[in-house]
Parts: structure tokens; sequence; C-alpha cells
């Protein structure tokens, strides 16, 4: 009876520009277990048991990449292989990066809004004079869900703080579990999409 064949599998891992391969065998490595890449870095083969496996990649890999031999006994191996060539989209960190066009740190007391159809001021420069960022869509109801299901915690010591401190912290950072966002003069919120504005600090505009 032929020996069973190896099952291979290969994964393509494209943020980190990777091949993930993994490999069942049916007898354990030996000395004579190898493994190697083809001429042109588009097939794994295995070596095992005086049979020849080969198993064609999502990606094209360097041919010349060094594959680490598996250790004797083993019967599941796992390599990963780098992608050929320079990437030709974004990186996962870039797109990220790129998701967010501005955050509170990054606004300043200089910063001016203008109508984009015709070019009134709306908000003057210097009027703002300090930026926080909005929470997440779902932060408040987690909030509640958190003060809901709070889990147990010793008693409050001298040297501890109390519930009252903590409630007490959270609103000097401008918002807690039962915060509704109504900016004050001078203060303006910022998520991805929004801004949050107190309507005293706008002109030229009409609130319908």
């Amino acid at each position: 009876m032929s020996p069973a064949k190896p099952l291979m599998y290969a994964e393509l891992l494209s943020n980190i520009r990777q091949i993930s391969v993994i490999v069942a065998l049916e007898e354990p490595c030996d000395l004579t277990t190898k493994v190697e890449l083809s001429a042109d870095g588009r097939r794994f083969i295995l070596h095992h048991g005086g049979e020849k496996s080969s198993l064609g990649l999502p990606e094209r890999v360097p041919p010349s990449f060094q594959l680490p031999n598996p250790v004797s006994g083993a019967k599941e191996l796992t390599w990963r292989l780098p992608l050929a060539g320079q990437p030709t989209h974004p990186s996962l960190d870039t797109m990220q990066s790129d998701s967010a066009p501005w955050s509170a740190k990054l606004l300043g007391e200089d910063l001016e809004f203008m109508c984009r159809a015709c070019g009134v001021v709306i908000v003057k420069r210097g009027t703002i004079r300090t930026w926080k960022d909005l929470p997440s869509e779902n932060w408040a109801e987690m909030m509640d869900f958190w003060h809901c299901h709070k889990p147990d915690v010793p008693e409050a010591s001298d040297s501890s703080p109390t519930d009252e401190g903590v409630e007490h912290s959270a609103a000097n950072r401008g918002y807690g579990a039962h915060t509704t966002f109504a900016p004050s003069p001078g203060i303006g919120f910022v998520d991805l999409t929004t801004f949050l504005l107190s309507e005293i600090d706008m002109q030229n505009i009409q609130v319908r």
C-alpha cells in the first residue's frame, strides 16, 4: 500500500504580505524530509517518505527564500513565506491612518471654517480655543451597561478613590456615563465625520 499523501494548505495573508503554509503528515518527519520552492516561486515542494508533493501558492514568493527544514519527528509543519516584489496597495497602517482626516490633537486655535459654496466665514480664526474628541456612537450605551453591570469592588479605603471621585474625574474630562453633549462657547468636538460646535461661536448661519 502506498503511503497516504500529506495534507497541504496555503493561505494568503495579504495584510502582512506573507503566505502561511501548513502540512499534516501521516508519518513523522525524518532526516530525508526536505522542502523547497519551485524555480518560479509559485509552488511549494515537499520531499517525504520517498515521495514528492507539490502545492500551488496563491501568490509568487522569492525563489531564493531559504525554507527551514522540518524537525525530525514532527507530523504537523508550518512555514511563513514572504511575498515577492513591492506592495502595490497601501499598507494596513497607512489605510488606518488615512481613515481619520483629523483629530482633536491636530486642531488648534487658528482653525477657521468657511462655506464651501460662497466662501463666507462661519467660524472666525481663534474662536475655538479647545478641541476634544467625540467618543464613538455607542460609547454612552457601553458606559450605561458598565454602570448597570459593574463588577463587585472592595469598599473604598482612605487611600483608594471612591465612586464619587471616579464620577467627578469623568466629569472633569468633559463627559460621563449619562452625559449629553452640548458644547460650550470656545470648545469644539470632532470625530471622523462631524464637528460639534456651539451656536454662539458661529456666524452667517441660519438655524432651522
